[in-house]
């Protein structure tokens, strides 16, 4: 048998598969899906993109990309969309299903109404099966893939995400099974894991928790109030640093195109970092480490006198101004760890400055600089 050169095997990984087929993105109207839809057509394949009003269509409609309309909760808009791909013009098969359709409405199991909870299933878990079902034919004659949008949360169920996470943890099951009964078939099956990505639904999931709080019983606010301003600050100020919406669907492009692909992919340092703690470490610890993560903050106080810490592991610094270095006269104060996790981090009192990575302890001799 005539085998071919290494290199031409290692330009066949590099570039899989001729882009010459259709795609379709659930929940494309903004967000990952948006930016999944984008990168996708820009590997040369025809999207069909998922959206739900006609604003939402215009806003999405670009080259390589048509919308279509699909709630993927309603029946008669996914057989519309099983018609649009078996009578394409054009006759391309449908080479991959990223179902990234999602809601997230978060708050306490015991305060959550129940509607809320079946509509998150409907969405999250049986709107995508419905998909599945329909589309799944026309996979199996262009031994096409699957991508399921899931979630860190899929393996790790944060306090306040129950139900969301409830969504993710059988979506993560199906897809096990989904896998197994349809490899023989020819059709891959790939979960996707994000973490922390800077969307719009990530952002008005901390607004719609604050108002479902803001209607809970008395009773209920004393038992949960704190935990869910807590949750909702800690997330927001993590949004600020996660992964962009445009970078991650560039990467669940590749994941989505890529020849042998694995079964999960995390996306995003807090994934990668998160699943593996939740494999190894037993659950009182990764109880512990979670709660600490969401402790209630403590409102701001007035800059403390220089000189006077109340902390002995604060520490003088320099800062990085417009009109050069100058020495700050407050402290800072180190942030918190649990074993080798960082949770918080530090901020001087006076001149509001965080260290950057760079910083070293004056303790030692050594200066640092504070970037502000």
């Amino acid at each position: 048998m005539i085998r071919p050169p290494k290199d031409s095997r290692k330009d066949q990984r590099k570039n899989p598969r001729k882009a010459d087929g259709l795609v379709v993105v659930s929940g494309a109207s903004s967000g990952i899906g948006a930016a999944t839809a984008r990168a996708l057509a820009a590997k040369g394949y025809h999207v069909l993109a998922g959206v739900r009003t006609d604003s939402e269509a215009d806003a999405v409609r670009a080259d390589g990309i048509e919308p279509v309309t699909l709630d993927i909760t309603v029946p008669h808009h996914v057989e519309a969309l099983a018609r649009r791909i078996a009578d394409d013009p054009e006759r391309r098969a449908l080479r991959v299903l990223v179902n990234n359709a999602g809601i997230e409405i978060n708050a306490p199991v015991e305060v959550l109404p129940l509607a809320l909870w079946r509509e998150q299933f409907e969405v999250n878990l049986f709107g995508h099966v419905a998909v599945i079902q329909k589309l799944l034919p026309f996979l199996r004659r262009s031994r096409g893939r699957i991508v399921n949008i899931s979630s860190v949360g899929g393996v790790a169920a944060l306090p306040v995400f129950g139900a969301y996470a409830g969504t993710k943890f059988a979506l993560e099951a199906a897809s096990d099974s989904l896998r197994r009964e349809v490899s023989a078939h020819g059709v891959q099956v790939v979960v996707v894991q994000p973490g922390g990505v800077r969307t719009e639904m990530a952002a008005r999931s901390g607004d719609l928790s604050l108002e479902l709080a803001a209607a809970m019983s008395a009773e209920h606010q004393h038992l949960y109030g704190h935990l869910i301003n807590a949750t909702v600050a800690s997330n927001a100020a993590f949004l600020e640093r996660a992964l962009p919406a445009a970078k991650a669907g560039a990467k669940i492009a590749r994941m989505a195109t890529t020849p042998r692909p694995r079964a999960r992919y995390t996306l995003g340092a807090d994934a990668a970092f998160i699943i593996p703690l939740t494999r190894f470490l037993p659950a009182r610890l990764m109880d512990a480490i979670l709660a600490m993560s969401h402790r209630p903050r403590k409102p701001k106080t007035a800059p403390a006198p220089a000189g006077s810490p109340s902390c002995p592991s604060w520490q003088p610094h320099r800062t990085d101004r417009a009109d050069g270095p100058t020495t700050c006269g407050g402290r800072y104060r180190l942030g918190r760890f649990v074993w080798i996790i960082r949770l918080t981090t530090g901020r001087c009192l006076r001149c509001g400055a965080r260290p950057d990575r760079s910083w070293r302890s004056s303790r030692s001799g050594w200066q640092y600089r504070v970037i502000t």
